[in-house]
């Protein structure tokens, strides 16, 4: 919602084509200015070993594509006793996107 608020263009779960894997970040977003491409994977099962590995193994498939956390894909992470905050997710709007 907050995306949609602050007029970020973007689509969920679009298809990502990486090599031979069909990826689907949660979201694809457009800089309203600059018009550079990011994604933003929302990692929220931190606290799960098996969801940590596939994590691990989706982060370096995003690397060996050129795809960087904090340079063009954005990574959010929450657990059952730490759950993502809006006020981080707000600040991470600002400081990418406004």
């Amino acid at each position: 919602m907050l995306l949609h608020v602050n007029s970020i263009p973007f689509r969920y779960e679009c298809e990502l084509q990486l090599g031979e894997t069909t990826l689907y970040p949660d979201f694809t977003l457009r800089h309203p200015m600059t018009g550079n491409l990011f994604y933003w994977e929302h990692f929220g099962m931190m606290d799960n070993p098996a969801y940590c590995r596939n994590v691990s193994s989706k982060l370096q498939l995003y690397f060996s594509h050129g795809i960087i956390p904090s340079i063009n894909l954005i990574t959010t992470y929450e657990t059952k006793d730490n759950p993502l905050d809006v006020e981080i997710v707000e600040g991470i709007i600002q400081h990418y996107f406004l």
